[in-house]
């Protein structure tokens, strides 16, 4: 295919997941604050401490502390999340994956890939692109608002079929 023909198209993160994985960080988070306040109702006051009630204070406590990490972990994966972009232009496909500060970019040349792979498992499909220095790509429904049409686009442009793979 002639590299002038190709127009710029930019694809980017689900914007619908990534809402609500902040909305779910965020009610994590508010519940780990709640847990907080309990653990401190259970173990304060002072007197009358048995083994059940000490084992009682330690799971409110690792469940707000559990709690508390698993919010601010989504929240965080939401945030790269959100800066995923794939450029497809005339030079190739440009992967941008990571937050602001931190990007990783891969870029493949259309002459540099070697495969594009559609894989179907009971967990749902992926995507990945093979380039001819063995490095590889993956992404989902997840990563892309339309992996599918990504594909698609890859695989035209660098003459490459798509190989279908079952697990």
């Amino acid at each position: 295919m002639d590299a002038l023909n190709i127009r710029t198209e930019k694809f980017r993160a689900n914007w619908i997941f990534i809402a609500l994985l902040i909305l779910f960080g965020a009610v994590l988070l508010a519940t780990a604050v709640g847990m907080l306040v309990f653990t401190f109702t259970v173990a304060f006051p002072l007197h009358g401490y048995t083994f059940t009630r000490a084992i009682n204070v330690f799971e409110w406590a690792f469940g707000t502390f559990a709690t508390a990490f698993s919010g601010w972990a989504i929240w965080i994966q939401a945030m790269q999340m959100s800066h995923y972009i794939a450029i497809v232009d005339a030079n190739g496909v440009d992967f941008r994956f990571g937050s602001k500060k931190n990007k990783r970019d891969i870029a493949f040349a259309w002459d540099q890939i070697a495969a594009v792979q559609h894989k179907r498992s009971p967990a749902g499909k992926s995507y990945s692109i093979v380039a001819t220095d063995k490095r590889t790509i993956e992404f989902t429904i997840f990563t892309f608002m339309h992996p599918r049409k990504l594909t698609y686009e890859i695989a035209k442009f660098s003459n490459q079929p798509i190989l279908e793979l079952k697990f």
